[in-house]
């Protein structure tokens, strides 16, 4: 399973909004209770995704570990970041896309703190998030989220592991789909044992499978999903020492500068109003709103400008987006309620391309939506900066942008109604205040307006790929796609492709690397590999290698991904362990090797010629392009946004050029050595002509 893949997973959330039965009502009235006698938790935990597509099997297994004692201390390990707080003292370590850490200072207490961090990042479950939310809205909003939307069902208690169990049955959602799953709770402690995909209950109504790709909506359908915890200690005494931040070897440190503090205090004011008024300020917050013209499935035009004197309720989603799906039931209670009012107007703007405007009619019946729904067009979308769905944008009776709401919350109605209610008692809402132009600016110069960093993994804005001026010279960019790119198969996969001829071609034979030249088809060298080189790993796979030249002559260089494997019944799990690369020099040099970083993980290795003798070699990782020396040394980083694909190629008189694809389509020069930094001012970039 691709790591695209696992970190949508692990944004899921719980599914819904109502409890279903006497037995669950009773259950959630006295579930929290059980988790406010816990003065201290241990417990480690792994979540673990099977899927099988086109015969093949693949598993993806993540670990976590939780640390936690009363009042201030917490130690949080996901898959992607980790939070250590002790005190006033916090450090946030983001192990996967940066390898950077960050100390910061928890002024407010925990909780407080807390509420700045995504929690899908860490991948707490919903028992966590309640131990650690003391505010009785905000843990109803966790409980409704995890008994879902309708179906929940309280079961009879279960022995687990030794453990006497709650056992409830729900829906969670995820980019892929809604599964119902089984759920096991501790029934002293509270806390989450074990969470298992199961079969749609006798009482669920059943889904309409894709006529459109059958194989694949069944696949998805299919994903299994266990979240199962490993050990687990409560109310044990817990030491300071166990809270501490220990920097990762090769880990750098993300210091604050003057425009990220600037930016967090952006933050901060945006997320007090946020909790006033319940949507967010964004670019177009109090500006007039673009007008557009929508076609409505019932026949007719939704005209924005037409609806003068009306506040106006744009929710911009999609059928294939989960979150979007669930947030329905709640426009539809938001349009209720002010069906009798002529001032109100809610509108449902489907992003789906034309195509599927039946699978919009059909989920538009299903859910009796009787508001006004077209599929409108991309530009309009594009003109209201959507970048993420559910999306819903609330407009003045003058025309003014209020503010927005990003993402499903099972309070959307309600904080909607408390918004539209305001608007016609005539007041201005604090999330329409309008960005001033030094606000704009930092938001333009990509800094994360959710965290004041300079990264593109907390804000909904996407962010271009800014390359290495030293070694990249941009010689033509042409803009393609407007706003966000459609979504792609392959997306993220394929980061590195190759348009240079090879000079060789590259074979194990048992323990000996045969080197075949490509031009003549001869085996231009058989080389004996020391056995560790060649061997296979947990997977059964033999080691990728390629043949670099150097000034010194050629040289072997590969790399190998190890895995843990776990056994149970039919199932094998296979979690990634480490990555190493090795080498030699040719004919029989001294072998060496060398570990990645945690979580460092290359998708393939490629040769780049920097002159007639000498060659250069590229990996990619998840966020970027690494350049490397035929000793493993990486010479250069270059960040690559995860949706992008690099291009190498040769130009007319042998040079390398690198093309990019991402939202835009761009050629570079390829420069080695990479140009020293110029001392003087920087000339302003001349305008690169645009590819014809």
């Amino acid at each position: 399973m691709t790591k695209w893949a696992a970190m949508a997973l692990a944004g899921c959330f719980w599914a819904g909004a109502c409890a279903a039965d006497e037995a669950l009502e009773s259950w959630r009235a006295d579930y929290p209770a059980k988790l406010d006698a816990l003065q201290t938790v241990r417990e480690k935990a792994e979540f673990r995704m099977e899927m099988t597509l086109g015969g093949m099997k693949s598993v993806q297994v993540m670990e976590m570990e939780f640390i936690y004692r009363r009042p201030d201390a917490l130690v949080a390990k996901g898959p992607f970041a980790e939070l250590y707080v002790l005190g006033t003292n916090a450090a946030t370590y983001q192990k996967m896309m940066k390898n950077e850490y960050r100390r910061e200072t928890a002024e407010d207490g925990l909780s407080a703190f807390m509420d700045d961090v995504q929690p899908e990042m860490l991948m707490l479950q919903a028992d966590k998030k309640l131990l650690l939310q003391p505010d009785a809205d905000e843990r109803a909003e966790i409980l409704d989220d995890l008994l879902g939307e309708e179906g929940a069902r309280r079961l009879p208690d279960e022995e687990l592991e030794g453990r006497t169990c709650d056992v409830l049955v729900a829906q969670m959602d995820s980019m892929f789909q809604t599964a119902w799953v089984k759920i096991w709770l501790d029934a002293e402690t509270g806390l989450l044992r074990r969470i298992e995909s199961v079969p749609a209950p006798d009482w669920a109504p059943a889904d309409a499978e894709d006529e459109e790709e059958p194989d694949v909506a069944r696949a998805l359908r299919d994903v299994k999903i266990v979240y199962a915890v490993l050990e687990q200690q409560v109310n044990e005494p817990i030491p300071d020492e166990a809270f501490a931040f220990v920097p990762p070897e090769g880990a750098a440190e993300d210091v604050v500068t003057p425009e990220e503090e600037e930016a967090e205090e952006i933050a901060e004011a945006d997320r007090e109003i946020q909790k006033a008024a319940g949507l967010d300020r964004f670019e177009l917050s109090g500006q007039t709103a673009p007008d557009f013209e929508l076609p409505l499935l019932a026949d007719g035009t939704f005209k924005l400008s037409e609806q003068k004197g009306k506040v106006v309720v744009i929710d911009f989603w999609a059928t294939w987006c989960g979150p979007c799906v669930r947030a329905l039931p709640e426009m539809k209670k938001l349009a209720e309620a002010y069906a009798e009012n002529p001032d109100v107007v809610v509108v449902g703007f489907s992003t789906d391309d034309e195509k599927n405007r039946d699978k919009v009619e059909k989920l538009v019946a299903k859910h009796k939506l009787a508001y006004p729904i077209g599929l409108g067009p991309a530009e309009a979308k594009d003109a209201f900066k959507v970048s993420g769905i559910p999306c819903v944008v609330v407009v003045g009776k003058d025309g003014v942008v209020q503010g927005r709401r990003v993402g499903f919350s099972s309070k959307l109605e309600k904080d909607l109604k408390r918004a539209v209610d305001a608007l016609l008692a005539g007041e201005t809402l604090e999330s329409a205040t309008p960005y001033t132009a030094e606000e704009l600016k930092v938001l333009e110069e990509g800094v994360c307006p959710k965290c004041g960093k300079r990264h593109g993994t907390c804000s909904p804005r996407s962010r271009e790929t800014k390359m290495d001026k030293k070694a990249f010279k941009l010689r033509w960019s042409r803009e393609v796609q407007t706003g966000e790119p459609p979504r792609s198969v392959r997306m993220g996969m394929e980061r590195i492709s190759m348009a240079i001829p090879p000079r060789t071609f590259l074979r194990l034979d048992g323990t000996k690397a045969v080197v075949v030249d490509a031009a003549t088809g001869e085996i231009a060298q058989t080389v004996e590999l020391p056995a560790e080189m060649c061997a296979t790993n947990e997977q059964g796979e033999v080691p990728e290698m390629v043949l670099v030249r150097t000034p010194e002559g050629p040289a072997l260089v590969g790399y190998q991904e190890y895995y843990a494997v776990t056994k149970k019944g039919t199932s094998t799990s296979y979690r990634g362990r480490k990555t190493e690369m090795f080498g030699m020099r040719l004919p029989a040099g001294e072998p060496w090797r060398k570990k990645l970083g945690d979580n460092e993980s290359l998708r393939g290795l490629h040769v780049v010629p920097i002159s007639a003798e000498e060659d250069l070699l590229v990996a990619a990782t998840w966020n970027e392009l690494r350049f490397l020396d035929a000793a493993g040394e990486t010479k250069l980083k270059q960040d690559l946004d995860y949706r992008a694909q690099a291009t190498f190629a040769l130009d007319a008189s042998g040079q390398p050029i690198v093309y990019l694809l991402g939202t835009k389509i761009e050629l570079y020069d390829f420069v080695w050595p990479p140009e020293a930094q110029s001392t003087a001012p920087a000339a302003p970039d001349a305008e690169a002509p645009a590819a014809e």
